[in-house]
């Protein structure tokens, strides 16, 4: 579990944020990029909404359940002391 939150969460985060960024952008037709193209139409704009949300949501919600799981981090001079 700890191997998911630590690596594999941020990873599929990053993804879920490029799929997402890369379907409001591309143009069918030209094959290219158009940047201007994820504001003018509601759909593209709503997939980069979703992308936006869903990556920051799973990012921070890994990051939440890495602490809740692990614990407060303590600096190690303080472990051994009583």
């Amino acid at each position: 579990m700890r191997f998911y939150l630590r690596v594999a969460n941020p990873v599929v985060s990053i993804i879920v944020l490029a799929l997402c960024v890369y379907a409001s952008v591309h143009q069918k037709e030209g094959g290219g990029l158009d940047l201007r193209g994820a504001l003018s139409d509601p759909l593209l704009t709503y997939f980069l909404a979703k992308g936006l949300f869903c990556s920051s949501t799973l990012f921070i919600l890994g990051h939440l359940l890495l602490h809740l799981i692990e614990g407060p981090r303590r600096p190690p001079d303080e472990r051994g002391a009583a």
